[in-house]
């Protein structure tokens, strides 16, 4: 089989994690160092380290900017903080429905919950004349998992 430069991007990350729970990357290095644009690093981040593989991946970007990877692990306290800490930034549709599909997956809600939440984060729900869904979404979602984190305690 041949491997893409996404398979090897993706396995190079992997590799540096280890048995770190993280790892911090500049985007810019990477692209040299794979001799690819850095919107390759971000494809590879964007579908290969999502939430439900087991990663949140945090971007500054900027002079300073890094890349941060973390590796989620099976304490679910971990996974509602990492979570949560993602909520600080406005959340689209999809990225809302891979958090709440990963708490369903990891039992720290039901079905029946999951579902619940999803409908309150739809389009449909938050369809607003100022475009401030993603937002709302966040807000929403940040409050779920304080919720779930008070009823876990």
């Amino acid at each position: 089989m041949n491997k893409t430069i996404s398979d090897v991007i993706e396995e190079f990350i992997k590799s540096s994690l280890d048995d770190d729970s993280f790892i911090e990357l500049s985007r810019n290095d990477l692209a040299k160092f794979f001799s690819c644009v850095p919107s390759q690093i971000n494809y590879v981040l964007n579908t290969r380290f999502t939430i439900n593989r087991g990663f949140v991946v945090e971007s500054q970007r900027g002079g300073g900017g890094y890349i941060k990877v973390t590796k989620l692990t099976d304490n679910d306290e971990n996974f509602l903080q990492s979570a949560l800490n993602n909520c600080s930034e406005p959340i689209d549709l999809i990225r809302g429905n891979q958090i709440v599909n990963h708490m369903r997956e990891k039992g720290i809600i039901t079905d029946k919950e999951a579902s619940l939440v999803k409908s309150t984060i739809s389009a449909k729900a938050l369809n607003n004349p100022i475009n401030i869904d993603n937002i709302l979404r966040s807000n929403i979602l940040k409050q779920v998992i304080i919720e779930i984190m008070k009823r876990n305690n």
